[in-house]
């Protein structure tokens, strides 16, 4: 009988070692455990956090597992509530192409291992083989109406994985746990990840959903081994045109390799706007005349979705997508830390910040979007793409995603210019496999923005980002250096030196003991703020 991608999958999930793994991949999942911790960090004492922690609390089991924010011990399934809430909470998260994976990569095998007793290297394998997993789920429904944070179903893949390697399940139960989770895989949507709390859970339902699966498959209970192979299963629940090939590769390239750890609280995609502004020193905000951004099509699309709630007061949920918002917050502090997307500075500066918004104009360049095309040509491997569809189908599909995203605005000699491209990047590109090696390393993280700044006088100033700062591939600044710095600034405020130096150590040598000292953190830091005044 042919092995469904279910179980081709569940057996590289269920026999990979340490030993098959390279070094720098190992240091890149160390790098995801200190942004996460960081993330949670600069959310504690944080308003929208802390009701769902009060929300959870008053509903948590007794367990062994340490609550984040509280001195509190519950089930495991309640401590990842608030744990994910935290870790998203500023959109100060780290990511893969195609996946934030960290929220249940990371948070799973961590917070299980008070259950478990996990090894810190039984938590770091956990941890790859979620991230690898939910990386290609994203991938393969890239041509598809959800993005980025919103293809929160790969949370219920990973977790149900990083459970069952915790949970010691055979390769088949490995498999049916991943099939279970992937059977009712929850879908979000837009209005619920915008503005309101709900975007806290957005992690958080389906981690729970991939827990579940894991527990069920280790007492025998089955799920659909063809789920991703049936052509009703969950591909055609996620995507306009499904990519299948996508899905493959696993222990040949890593997708760990494509991490890239968020310097500032908000959407990846504001990310290289607020370093381009940033690079032009301190700017006086009464002499701007008017801040003009050219940005790509995912920039643009994420501000188009953004702009209905961005009109309302600002909360760190509407300012993290919203270009304009960021713009004025940077044009008025000369940074973007958690201390700025905090609700009561934002309200106490609201009309501040407004004056400038007004000054504030995005627009689309295609040459943008184009660079970021260039980037993902090899990794998402146009030749599997056109096996996979076809070019009637990859026409259509694409078609779908613009309507999707019909807030982008493309000129007439944009779209032939798309249409001229893809068939050359095709061509350069097909040497290329879905996730191969030679790609991956090469990828750079590529969401360029152009900044131009009129300021009263007439005098014009202007800069261009093109790899965020911390982004997989960005010469200056490696993620592994990006993530030291956030523990540091983010934990120390916090938790102190000492404690934040314990806790760079623990993660440094893969302690087995880390959810332990992360518990006498959040115990000695219950109900206190880590932003700064």
């Amino acid at each position: 009988m042919t092995e469904t991608r279910i179980q081709t999958m569940a057996r590289w999930a269920t026999h990979l070692e340490l030993d098959d793994v390279p070094e720098q991949v190992l240091e890149l999942c160390r790098a995801q455990r200190r942004s996460v911790i960081a993330a949670m960090a600069a959310s504690q004492g944080a308003a929208s956090p802390e009701r769902v922690l009060r929300a959870t609390l008053a509903n948590a089991g007794a367990g062994p597992t340490p609550t984040p924010g509280s001195a509190e011990r519950v089930r495991t399934e309640d401590a990842l509530i608030a744990a994910s809430a935290l870790s998203i909470a500023l959109d100060y998260d780290d990511y893969l192409l195609f996946g934030h994976t960290g929220h249940s990569a990371v948070l799973v095998p961590l917070l299980m291992s008070a259950e478990t007793g996990a090894s810190g290297q039984a938590q770091l394998l956990a941890q790859l083989v979620a991230n690898e997993v939910e990386a290609r789920l994203g991938a393969a429904c890239v041509i598809g109406p959800l993005n980025g944070q919103l293809w929160s179903f790969i949370h219920a893949g990973g977790a149900a994985l990083a459970a069952g390697r915790l949970l010691a399940l055979s390769e088949s139960q490995m498999a049916h746990a991943l099939a279970i989770s992937l059977y009712q895989a929850p879908r979000p949507t837009p209005p619920g990840f915008m503005a309101p709390d709900s975007k806290l859970l957005t992690a958080a339902d389906p981690t729970l959903v991939g827990l579940r699966a894991a527990r069920m498959a280790a007492h025998g209970v089955t799920g659909p081994l063809d789920v991703l192979d049936h052509p009703s299963g969950f591909l055609s629940a996620f995507t306009f045109q499904a990519l299948p090939s996508m899905l493959g590769g696993l222990g040949d390239g890593w997708a760990t390799r494509t991490l890239c750890i968020k310097p500032y609280p908000g959407c990846a995609y504001i990310d290289t706007t607020v370093d381009a502004l940033l690079s032009l020193g301190w700017i006086d905000p009464v002499e701007v005349s008017r801040i003009d951004v050219v940005a790509g099509a995912m920039t643009c699309g994420m501000d188009g979705m953004s702009k209905d709630y961005a009109r309302d007061r600002p909360t760190p949920v509407t300012v993290n997508f919203s270009i304009p918002w960021n713009v004025a917050i940077v044009v008025l502090t000369g940074r973007l830390t958690p201390a700025e997307v905090n609700e009561d500075w934002l309200l106490e500066h609201e009309s501040e910040l407004r004056r400038i918004v007004e000054r504030v104009e995005l627009k689309h360049g295609w040459e943008l979007s184009r660079r970021t095309l260039e980037a993902l040509t090899p990794v998402l491997s146009p030749r599997a793409m056109f096996e996979d569809l076809g070019a009637r189908r990859m026409l259509s599909g694409l078609g779908e995603l613009r309507r999707e995203h019909g807030h982008v605005e493309f000129s007439a000699r944009d779209l032939v210019d798309a249409l001229l491209y893809l068939p050359r990047a095709g061509a350069a590109a097909r040497s290329y496999r879905p996730f191969g090696e030679q790609a991956l390393e090469r990828f750079q993280m590529t969401f360029p923005a152009h900044v131009r700044v009129t300021l009263r006088s007439g005098r014009v100033l202007e800069a261009e980002a093109n790899v965020p700062r911390g982004g997989a591939g960005c010469a200056e600044y490696d993620p592994i250096a990006a993530s030291h710095d956030k523990l540091r600034d983010n934990a120390t405020p916090l938790w102190g030196e000492e404690s934040t130096r314990a806790l760079a150590a623990a993660i440094d040598t893969d302690d087995d003991d880390l959810v332990q000292r992360l518990a006498d953190c959040w115990a000695a830091s219950a109900g206190s703020s880590s932003l700064a005044s």
